[in-house]
């Protein structure tokens, strides 16, 4: 893929330096396009946009089939029926709800706290200053006076008269001025001071909201007119200061009273801002005002005019068939839907229990998510059709003898129960949005599909598949019972309808995979455990050609078959897949077998007169020649790749020692690497059991006296090797996994390698036993021993 990647490249760029001259032709720019399409193709992200754009197409055809258009006046050419169930809009109804509940939010006027303190600060600032400034003055500099006052002013923020400033002077700007000043702002200010009483005055019948800052604390005031505006305030002044300067204070009741008028600020202000949030957020929670429009119930008759009323109801049935906006609704269906299936896709590729994410297997999913969701919106098409006349008849019915859950079936026989599992909560809960939010069919497809992803487990052969259909049919009928429990419609007279249309769809969903299983493995090239079994059958013209001209590696590879088999089970790998892959891994030893020691038999060892490179290469030569052999039967892709992975890049040692001895040991005049496989390492857990079980097995053969802890050993010392040297590397067995292996092959080893009874030499010599024992295994054994 990078290579055509470069390649692409290398031409556009070549293109584009030439795109000012002529030399570049038409065919050249059409087949570079041609093959970057192709490249595009290759990407997943192509494959998540044709498969959202068909879920979109099946899911809403109408937002792509232009509907008729009607004016007012027009005169119907046929009824014009409402196409479905929903509700119409009322909407001055709506409006005027909406208008009633808004006047009715009372407004919010904030009261700035920090305003008051802000000025009572700025008033006690000014007078510290300013007694300090007075301190250092000397009597009748006018020019220092005025810069005071001006100092003062810009304190203050206001223009103060030269009479006040005297006064101001004249009483040395005392604490008791100031604290009579500030005691009248205050006296105001606390109150709360509006900027616009007009405004507020049109809120009295039903009262505001104040919201003190920066607290934010909000209370409801009826009382309104208790709030003055700036010029009610400085009335109010004159009034409070006969009240709060009495005693030694009442002299400084002119100047204060002055300065405070001057001082005084608004700190109630109306926030329309915050106020017109609430009232759109008060009218947003009105729910508009519906009338329903039934399914089948005529809009316009034939020949009539259609008036201004029946053209929006007209608009609104489209409208809720087809959306407002069918652009922005498509691209709306297309994301949303792109983004549920792409996590989806995410979540199960970093997961270790669910095995796919190449190209082939997208391919598959999204073919097989087309074709469910097709076959459901047909399938809701067709019952509206059949059942149609009659009333009284849940199209329901024929919805639930759909064979959807053949999908997750399928998916579950060839990629395993995660991704079915995965496949089947994704089926039901698109369901949901293709049936119009029918939760009960949801709800049954996303059972069925659960159910369906065990199928890995109990199918092996084709019968099997037949009667998962059955059990499942079985559950169908499980699931409907409750529903119909949980809508108190059990004794429905529909219900006995229910649970045959579900126990068919059970059955039609194993008959459609037993009869599409064999096409799906043709065309994606999966591997089952179908197509494993029939693989397995010693009949096999491969196997049978073995077993004829290599029988020794025959037997060899039935052993290690049963070695891996027990491995798998063990640590929880596809054991069936490593068996049969064990019964192929050496069918290359078929193209010379009197060259390995297991066919030889007694007869003369050819790699005697061989020099050790040779050697070499006719063993490494069984991998490549295993390799084409499988490839010409045929035999499956995870076949194939074990056959070229399982030895490695193993070291063959023997020869190589061998060629060392003939140089002296001089490692520097022997390479290492002609005396390796060419690998690849063992990229799967069965690769690498096929790889163990075939040194250990060939290994024990070697063993003199095979007792239990010499075998023991040996299986121990093999796995240490293959693990130092790297050759586990790439495939994802763990410790724990060998070391369930190493008991796994022990157990096995052991039973071959029993010892037998040794029979008393007087007892053979009496005869006695040979009437016994003529032809037993164990006694030629032992006589062979």
């Amino acid at each position: 893929m990078e290579k055509s990647e470069k390649e692409i490249k290398k031409k556009t760029s070549r293109i584009s330096r030439l795109g000012g001259t002529k030399k570049a032709s038409l065919k050249g720019l059409i087949n570079n396009a041609g093959k970057y399409f192709l490249f595009l193709l290759q990407g997943k992200f192509f494959i998540l946009f044709l498969l959202c754009l068909f879920i979109t197409l099946v899911n809403t055809p109408s937002l792509f089939i232009p509907s008729p258009t009607y004016r007012i006046g027009e005169v119907a050419q046929f009824d014009i029926k409402a196409p479905q169930n929903f509700l119409i809009e009322d909407k001055p109804a709506t409006d005027l709800k909406r208008q009633e509940v808004g006047a009715s939010v009372l407004s919010v006027y904030d009261f700035n706290e920090k305003t008051g303190a802000d000025l009572q600060q700025k008033i006690r600032l000014g007078f510290l200053i300013m007694r300090e400034d007075f301190g250092k003055q000397t009597a009748g500099q006018e020019g220092e006076k005025k810069e005071t006052l001006k100092k003062f002013e810009k304190i203050w923020g206001i223009e103060i008269s030269s009479e006040e400033f005297d006064a101001l002077t004249k009483n040395r700007f005392s604490e008791a001025l100031e604290n009579s000043l500030v005691q009248m702002v205050q006296s105001v200010m606390t109150i709360g001071v509006v900027n616009n009483k007009l405004d507020l005055m049109n809120q009295q019948r039903k009262g505001i909201i104040i919201r003190k800052l920066p607290s934010k604390l909000e209370f409801q005031i009826q009382q309104i007119e208790r709030f003055p505006d700036l010029d009610e305030a400085r009335d109010r002044l004159e009034k409070r200061a006969i009240y709060i300067l009495v005693g030694k204070q009442r002299v400084f009741r002119p100047l204060a009273v002055s300065l405070a008028k001057k001082l005084i600020l608004p700190n109630l202000y109306l926030n329309k801002t915050e106020t017109d949030n609430r009232v759109q957020k008060v009218m947003q929670e009105i729910r508009p005002v519906y009338f329903q429009l039934k399914k089948g119930d005529i809009i316009v008759r034939e020949g009539e005019k259609i008036n201004e009323t029946q053209l929006d109801k007209i608009l609104m049935s489209s409208q809720a068939k087809k959306g407002a906006n069918a652009p922005m609704t498509s691209l709306g269906l297309a994301l949303i839907w792109g983004l549920f299936i792409y996590m989806v896709y995410l979540a199960s590729i970093r997961s270790p229990l669910v095995l796919f994410g190449n190209l082939r297997d997208l391919i598959f999913l999204a073919s097989l998510l087309a074709v469910s969701f097709l076959g459901i919106r047909i399938g809701d098409d067709m019952a509206q059709i059949l059942v149609g006349g009659f009333p009284k008849i849940n199209p329901q019915i024929v919805l639930l003898a759909m064979p959807i859950a053949a999908a997750p079936m399928m998916i579950s026989l060839v990629l395993g129960p995660m991704p079915a599992l995965l496949f089947g909560l994704v089926q039901g809960f698109l369901a949901l949005l293709f049936l119009e939010g029918n939760a009960e069919l949801a709800v049954y497809f996303a059972v069925a599909g659960l159910w369906s992803s065990l199928t890995w487990r109990t199918c092996h052969n084709r019968w099997d598949l037949i009667r998962m259909g059955f059990s499942l049919g079985l559950i169908n009928m499980v699931a409907i019972l409750a529903l119909q429990m949980m809508h108190g419609r059990l004794f429905n007279l529909e219900t006995p309808l229910y649970f045959f249309s579900g126990f068919l769809g059970g059955i039609v969903a194993g008959i459609v995979v037993t009869g599409f299983s064999p096409l799906i493995e043709k065309i994606f090239g999966y591997t089952t455990a179908m197509k494993l079994l029939e693989r397995a059958n010693m009949d096999q013209p491969l196997l049978r050609e073995l077993m004829v001209q290599a029988p020794g590696t025959y037997h060899h590879s039935i052993i290690v078959g049963n070695m891996v088999e027990a491995a798998a089970e063990a640590i929880g790998a596809n054991a069936l897949l490593a068996r049969v892959s064990a019964y192929y891994h050496d069918i290359g030893k078929i193209q010379k077998p009197i060259y390995f020691i297991e066919n030889q038999m007694g007869c003369e060892n050819k790699h005697e007169k061989l020099a050790p490179s040779m050697s070499s290469l006719i063993l490494i030569a069984h991998i490549k020649d295993g390799v084409e052999m499988a490839l010409q039967q045929k035999l499956e892709t995870p076949i194939v790749e074990i056959i070229s992975q399982h030895h490695g890049t193993g070291l063959i040692s023997f020869f190589y020692q061998k060629a060392l001895d003939l140089k002296g040991g001089d490692v520097n005049q022997v390479s290492m690497e002609d005396f390796r496989y060419p690998g690849p390492k063992p990229q799967t857990r069965e690769a690498g059991l096929v790889l163990l079980a075939d040194s250990i097995e060939a290994a024990s053969r070697t063993l003199i006296d095979p007792t239990p802890g010499r075998i023991q050993g040996l299986i121990q010392r093999i796995i240490q090797n293959a693990f130092s040297d790297g050759q586990l590397d790439e495939c994802d067995l763990t410790l724990k996994d060998l070391s369930l292996i190493s008991a796994s092959f022990n157990k096995i080893l052991n039973g071959i390698f029993h010892h037998r009874i040794e029979y008393p030499e007087s007892i053979i010599r009496s005869g006695n036993i040979r009437k016994k024992t003529n032809g037993d295994p164990d006694k030629q054994s032992t006589e062979s021993d």
